[in-house]
């Protein structure tokens, strides 16, 4: 048996019933694209947060548009080092002349060019840790400040892979920085290097860090220093007295 309509029941199809439901999906469809651009960001890993060359929070750190980190007052006497932070003899460089090298800037006393290069990453377990650790560097170079970055680069070379084998992620590079002091701008950098354009920098950076010192001595080799275009014998215990006498 069927059952008959009852006549008193209506759909009702409003035209503002069905501008409600538009309104209602639209919502939906924004929140969705909301989400998957947090998502998006977070899986980037901050791209907000980027190295940009020339642009420095210290008045006495330059990042040149080849990556050379430049610290000190101009016009004073100017060293040139070439290093690479998987490579063991500067690791000892730094612990021998570091702290010097360090105070003489601050004091203005010395002016000096950092060139780091990465050809010791083959030595590295994931074989891109001397780029990583250059990308790293250069966050603090143009987010920090001068007392930092030595504090910073210490602790690198201080925690330097051993025999140039093993490796240190972005975040634990991140993490030592913090150690020494950074700021949350310059750990964020660090952590995100592998997503916010550090690492590409870096290796462009080491390229022409590995150019610039064979045109200098004729052969790539770190550490490597120069001084008015001469090549520096650092195993002289008083190298660095003489420049800045």
């Amino acid at each position: 048996m069927n059952a008959k309509p009852n006549k008193n029941t209506k759909v009702l199809q409003t035209n503002k019933n069905n501008g409600m439901l538009i309104t209602v999906i639209a919502l939906i469809a924004v929140a969705v694209i909301v989400l998957g651009g947090v998502i998006w960001m977070a899986q980037r890993g901050g791209e907000a947060n980027p190295i940009t060359f020339g642009e420095t929070q210290d008045e006495l750190i330059e990042i040149t548009d080849t990556g050379v980190v430049v610290l000190g007052e101009a016009g004073a006497p100017t060293i040139q080092i070439w290093e690479d932070f998987n490579c063991p003899g500067c690791g000892s460089f730094e612990m021998q002349n570091g702290e010097q090298i360090a105070t003489a800037v601050e004091a203005g006393d010395l002016r000096v060019e950092y060139h780091n290069l990465d050809f010791q990453n083959p030595g590295s377990t994931s074989g891109e840790y001397s780029t990583r650790a250059i990308a790293a560097i250069q966050c603090v170079a143009a987010k920090d400040s001068l007392p930092v970055f030595f504090d910073v680069k210490n602790v690198y070379y201080a925690n330097q892979p051993a025999g140039g084998a093993g490796d240190l992620s972005a975040q634990e590079l991140a993490d030592l920085a913090e150690s020494a002091g950074a700021n949350a701008d310059t750990v964020e950098c660090i952590s995100n290097v592998e997503t916010n354009g550090g690492m590409d920098k870096a290796s462009d950076t080491a390229k022409n860090a590995q150019n610039s010192v064979r045109e200098a001595t004729g052969q790539v080799s770190t550490p490597t220093v120069l001084f008015e275009g001469e090549q520096v014998e650092f195993s002289n215990p008083t190298w660095l007295n003489e420049i800045i006498a």
